[in-house]
């Protein structure tokens, strides 16, 4: 079965099981390498992107693990919406999406290019054809230049889409062998695979990284990090809106109580590659005494704020812990450090269980 996008995805597929997601962020204006098909999906756009984005860059890889599953696990492009990649793709100032397509034509090696990023667009064909790769323009069923592509939503609302033919894909393997087996090995890579990735980081590394001036663009951040051009946000915790799409907001207050309702409700060592965000809260949970559980998770609270919400000012902490429950509540009253005379907000009362298990609860 097709899926329409993530949200129901999720509902039928478990991560780790049938899926996996990969994720590193960027930081300022910064390039992400992005294979929404990768893994038994479009093999090996994983890998590609994985290359390209080398050892520091930014990439993203939504991949299917089982050849049994692949098919359904194909989400369209223009409807793609897993929220990591929303965020990182949101995030970045340049996209390049990997696919994979059947041949056109029997037995061609033809790299399609798209996007609505024309400068980039342009030097990677330049670097290609260089490289003595065919490129050519695709299809318009490919919809690399349709603006709801998952390629063309970064902040400059333009991207690349690079769509490789089979044959193509089968040259930068060993008896051409797209096997998962064969993918993830790196052994198995042919010179063609490294000629290809290499010419298209050259065209990455010429193209500049500055936003361009877009009307109405949105620039969504992740809970944790704090940028004063942020217009749209992804709500924390995690949700659906009315129409299916992953719910946001445009409200700098809103935005606020969710990065600092996120960051009271992350244990440290959770977040990936930021091992000291986050509050200690369950270990209050084991205290000598409530005051001292009170004033240990007041501390904590102001420390981690002061490091990692720059733009909060925090004016009360209420700390409450059950140990019959095994569980801390918290709430906490910011305001806008940037905006004087703000009006102050309580967070929604964050919860912790014994074994640190987060529970939440609305306003």
């Amino acid at each position: 079965m097709a899926y329409p996008n993530y949200r129901y995805l999720a509902v039928d597929n478990t991560l780790g099981i049938t899926y996996d997601i990969k994720n590193r962020y960027g930081s300022g204006d910064y390039l992400v390498h992005a294979a929404v098909h990768g893994g038994a999906i479009e093999p090996p756009t994983s890998q590609l992107a994985a290359y390209c984005a080398g050892s520091t860059g930014a990439y993203y890889v939504f991949e299917a693990l089982s050849d049994l599953t692949a098919a359904n696990l194909s989400l369209p492009p223009e409807t793609f919406d897993e929220p990591f990649a929303v965020v990182n793709i949101g995030n970045s100032s340049r996209t390049v999406s990997w696919r994979g397509v059947e041949d056109q034509r029997e037995a061609e090696e033809v790299a399609y290019i798209s996007g609505l990023d024309e400068v980039l667009v342009s030097l990677i064909t330049q670097e290609l054809d260089a490289a003595g790769f065919v490129t050519d323009t695709p299809p318009l069923r490919f919809g690399g230049n349709d603006a709801s592509n998952i390629a063309n939503k970064n902040r400059n609302r333009a991207g690349v889409q690079l769509d490789l033919t089979r044959s193509l894909r089968k040259s930068f393997y060993a008896d051409g062998d797209l096997t998962s087996a064969a993918v993830t090995n790196p052994a198995a890579r042919m010179p063609a695979f490294f000629a290809f990735g290499d010419a298209v980081a050259r065209a990455c590394a010429l193209v500049p990284l500055e936003v361009e001036a877009v009307d109405s663009q949105p620039v969504i951040r992740a809970a944790g990090v704090v940028d004063t051009s942020v217009s749209t946000a992804m709500r924390t915790p995690f949700s659906i809106d009315h129409t299916g799409a992953v719910a946001a907001t445009t409200d700098p207050r809103e935005q606020l109580l969710d990065r600092v309702h996120a960051l009271v409700g992350t244990l440290p060592g959770e977040r990936v590659m930021r091992s000291t965000y986050g509050v200690p809260t369950s270990a209050a949970l084991f205290d000598v005494s409530a005051d001292a559980a009170n004033d240990q998770l007041q501390r904590a609270v102001l420390d981690a704020v002061q490091a990692w919400e720059p733009s909060a000012t925090v004016s009360a902490i209420v700390a409450t812990v059950n140990r019959e429950l095994g569980m801390v509540d918290i709430n906490v009253q910011v305001s806008r450090s940037d905006v004087p005379g703000a009006e102050q907000d309580v967070t929604r009362t964050v919860g912790v269980l014994v074994g640190g298990t987060v529970v939440s609860t609305p306003e």
